[in-house]
C-alpha cells in the first residue's frame, strides 16, 4: 500500500494574559500520584464485608434527601436527621433498608408522624418496619434520627483534624463510607434528584457543601447553614466540610454566562491561594467549550480546603488540600466526567479517573503547553513500567485496584488518547459530547459500552477489537521497524511483540517520523499483523527516523534497523577488512552512486565522498551498517570498528 503523506504542524491553543508561574516554575507530576494516593488510602482498612451494600435497597428509587445536622469541628461526633423521599419500585413494600455502619446509633424512625420499629443489623444495614404495605411506583417520606462518632474518623469518610491550631471536620465517602456517617443507600444505580444540606454549628465556622448557600440563620452562639442543590447526585459525591474558613469567589464568563467560583479555605493560606484559585479561569473555559457547558451553571463551581493529601471531586465543591493547576484542572474535569455522568460500577472507574486525568493532559496541551511533551512521556512511562495491567477493573471490592495511578488513571487517559488518535478529534470530541448530553446517561449512570456506542456511532468504526485490547487486554506492544530506501522509495517492514500474553496483537494505526535535507514528514500506516510491509514515495533522502514522536501510542522498546530485508543480492561485492580499526575498502564491479553510513538504530552518520574507501578513525567503536547504492540496486552490510 501506499500511504498518504502528512507533514507535521503544531498548532497552540494560547490564552493571553495568564503566566502560570506555579506550573513553569515546578515539576507537577508529583500531583498525579497524590491524586489517586490520597483516594485509594483512605480505605485501605476495609476487607471484603464492607464494600457490601444490601440489596433491598433496590427496590425503591430515591428522590430527596433533607439532611439536617449538628456539627462542631472541636468533637468527633455527628448529629441529626436524615428525611428521604423514595418512589415504591415493586409490590408488597412493607420495609425500607438503608446502609449504616453500626457505631452510629439509631434514636428513632418517624414515619407519618410516628415512630416504627427498625433493626440495627450487625452487617451495617438499617431494617425499618412500615405500618402499612406502599403500593407501587407511590412516593413516600421517612425520617432517621441517629448520633454517634463515626467509624472512618482518622481514615477518610468522617474526619476530625486540625489546621494551624484549628480543629475542622470534613467528609470523604468515596466509594465505599458514606454509610459510615450518614443512612444512605450506598449504590451506584440511583441517583439522588435533589438534596439540602443543613448544619448547625458554633458561630466562628463556615460550612461548605454541595449547590447554593440560601440561608445563614445566626442564634448568637450558633450559625446554620442551608444548602440547596436541585441536580442529581450520587451517594458517594455529597459532602461537608466545618471550619472557620476564609471565604472569596472569583468569576470565570462562560458559554452560557457568568459562574460562580466559590472557595472556602483557611485563613492562614487565603493570600497564598488566591492567585492559585485564579489560574482555574482559563482551565473551566477549556472544558466549557471542549465538552459541553458547565453541568452546574444554574448553582456554582467551588472548593473546600480539607486535610488530606490530593482531592476530591464533591459535586459543584471538590475539596482540596491544595491548589496546583494539576489538582484542580483533575478535579474541575469530573464535574463532567464522574458527577454528571457517573460510572455505573467500580469496575468502570476509568470513566471518572481516566478522562480527568486525559483533561489534565488537554490543560497542559492548550494552557501550559511547556509542560504538554512531560505530561505525555511520564503518562506513557508509567503505564508501561509493568508489564500488565488492563484499564478494566476485574476486582471492584479492591480499593488499590480501583484507583490504580498506572492503569485506571494514566492507561485510562492514554486510553482516550488513542481513541483521539484512532478517530480523529473531528469524530471524537463530537463523540464525547454526544456521550455527555444523551438524555440516557446525562446525570445519571454510565457504562464503557455505553461510551463505546457513542463513538461507534458517530465514527462508523467498529471498536470491539480495539477495547479488547486496550480496555480488557493487558500490557502493550513494542514495535520493531526495519527500512531502507532506494532513490525516493521508501520500505518498511512493521514487526510487533506485546509485553503480555492477553494480547495476541494491537491494531493500530502508526506514526513514523522522517526527516533529511532539510525536509520533514510524518508517514501513517494502518499496521493489522506483524510482519507487515509498506511503502511510500518521498521527495528527499531520509537522514533521521523516529516512531511516534507526538506519543499518541501506549508502547515502550521501539527499534529501528536499517536494511536488514535486502532488496536486491549481488555477490561481486565485498567491503573488507572488517572488523578493522582504520579504513575498509570496497572491491565491486558495480558502478556506486552513493555510499551512506548509519548507526545500529537507523540514524544517519554520514555520506562517503569516496567510492571505494570508507574512514573509521573518526568513529567510535560499535557495529554500524554501510548502505550501498549502485545501478544494479541498493545494498546493505554490517561493518564493526575495532
Amino acid at each position: 500500500m501506499t500511504p498518504k503523506i502528512y507533514n507535521i504542524r503544531v498548532i497552540l491553543f494560547c490564552l493571553t494574559g495568564i503566566f502560570y508561574l506555579s506550573t513553569f516554575g515546578q515539576n507537577p507530576f508529583s500531583d498525579s500520584e497524590k491524586i489517586s494516593k490520597s483516594e485509594s488510602k483512605i480505605y485501605q482498612k476495609y476487607n471484603n464485608n464492607n464494600f457490601k451494600y444490601t440489596v433491598e435497597t433496590e427496590n425503591y428509587d430515591l428522590k430527596y434527601h433533607r439532611l439536617e445536622w449538628e456539627i462542631n469541628p472541636d468533637t468527633n461526633y455527628i448529629q441529626g436527621k436524615v428525611t428521604s423521599y423514595f418512589q415504591v419500585l415493586v409490590s408488597n413494600f412493607n420495609k425500607i433498608y438503608f446502609d449504616l455502619h453500626t457505631s452510629l446509633n439509631v434514636d428513632s424512625v418517624l414515619y407519618n408522624g410516628l415512630t416504627q420499629p427498625f433493626s440495627h443489623l450487625s452487617n451495617n444495614v438499617l431494617e425499618i418496619n412500615l405500618p402499612t404495605t406502599i403500593p407501587i411506583y407511590e412516593i413516600d417520606s421517612i425520617t432517621v434520627f441517629y448520633q454517634g462518632i463515626p467509624t472512618g474518623s482518622g481514615f477518610g469518610s468522617f474526619v476530625k483534624s486540625t489546621h494551624n491550631n484549628q480543629n475542622i471536620i470534613w467528609t470523604l465517602s468515596e466509594p465505599f463510607g458514606a454509610l459510615e456517617w450518614w443512612p444512605c443507600k450506598q449504590t451506584l444505580n440511583d441517583k439522588i434528584d435533589s438534596i439540602d444540606v443543613i448544619v448547625k454549628t458554633p458561630k466562628i465556622n463556615k460550612v461548605a457543601s454541595q449547590g447554593i448557600l440560601t440561608q445563614i440563620n445566626d442564634d448568637g452562639t450558633y450559625k446554620t447553614y442551608h444548602w440547596k442543590h436541585r441536580y442529581p447526585i450520587a451517594t458517594y459525591l455529597i459532602s461537608l466540610a466545618v471550619t472557620n474558613y476564609a471565604e472569596f469567589t472569583i468569576n470565570a464568563n462562560l458559554t452560557t454566562g457568568s459562574l460562580p467560583i466559590l472557595n472556602y479555605v483557611y485563613p492562614e493560606d487565603s493570600a497564598a491561594v488566591y492567585p492559585s484559585i485564579s489560574l482555574i479561569q482559563p482551565i473551566i473555559k477549556l472544558y466549557d467549550s471542549l465538552f459541553t457547558p458547565y453541568p452546574f451553571q444554574n448553582e456554582k463551581y467551588g472548593h473546600a480546603q480539607f486535610g488530606w493529601g490530593g482531592g476530591m471531586e464533591h459535586q459543584t465543591m471538590s475539596s482540596m488540600v491544595f491548589f496546583s493547576e494539576h489538582l484542580m484542572s483533575h478535579e474541575l474535569a469530573h464535574q463532567w466526567f464522574g458527577d454528571k455522568v457517573t460510572c455505573s460500577g467500580w469496575s468502570d472507574i476509568w470513566l471518572n479517573e481516566g478522562f480527568a486525568t486525559f483533561c489534565t493532559g488537554l490543560f497542559y496541551k492548550h494552557v501550559a503547553t511547556p509542560w504538554w511533551l512531560s505530561w505525555r512521556e511520564n503518562t506513557v512511562a508509567s503505564v508501561t513500567s509493568a508489564p500488565d495491567g488492563s484499564v478494566y477493573n476485574p476486582d471492584s471490592t479492591n480499593v488499590s485496584r480501583i484507583f490504580s495511578s498506572r492503569l485506571t488513571y494514566n492507561k485510562g487517559a492514554m486510553l482516550l488518547r488513542m481513541l483521539e488518535w484512532k478517530l480523529g478529534d473531528t469524530i471524537f470530541y463530537p463523540a464525547v459530547r454526544n456521550y455527555l448530553t444523551d438524555t440516557n446517561i446525562s446525570y445519571g449512570f454510565s457504562t464503557t459500552q455505553l461510551f463505546k456506542q457513542h463513538l461507534e456511532q458517530l465514527s462508523s468504526v467498529d471498536l470491539t477489537e480495539f477495547f479488547n485490547d486496550w480496555f480488557y487486554g493487558q500490557g502493550y506492544p513494542s514495535y520493531q521497524i526495519t527500512w531502507n530506501q532506494l532513490g525516493n522509495t521508501l520500505n518498511f517492514w512493521v514487526n510487533q511483540s506485546q509485553s503480555h500474553n492477553s494480547v495476541s496483537f494491537f491494531e493500530m494505526p502508526i506514526p513514523i517520523y522522517l526527516s533529511g535535507q532539510g525536509f520533514d514528514t510524518t508517514l501513517i500506516f494502518n499496521h493489522t499483523f506483524t510482519g507487515e510491509y509498506f511503502t511510500a514515495t518521498i521527495p528527499f533522502t531520509v537522514d533521521s527516523i523516529s516512531f511516534d514522536p507526538e506519543l499518541w501510542i501506549v508502547s515502550k522498546n521501539n527499534s529501528f534497523s536499517v536494511g536488514v530485508e535486502d532488496i536486491l543480492i549481488e555477490d561481486n561485492l565485498v567491503i573488507y577488512p572488517n572488523p578493522t580499526s582504520d579504513k575498509l575498502y570496497i572491491k565491486t564491479s558495480l558502478n556506486i552512486k552513493n555510499i551512506v553510513v548509519f548507526d545500529v538504530l537507523g540514524k544517519k552518520i554520514e555520506t562517503i565522498e569516496s567510492k571505494h574507501i570508507i574512514d573509521l578513525t573518526r568513529y567510535k567503536s560499535g557495529v554500524y551498517i554501510v548502505g550501498i547504492e549502485s545501478n544494479n540496486g541498493y545494498f546493505r552490510k554490517f561493518i564493526s570498528k575495532n
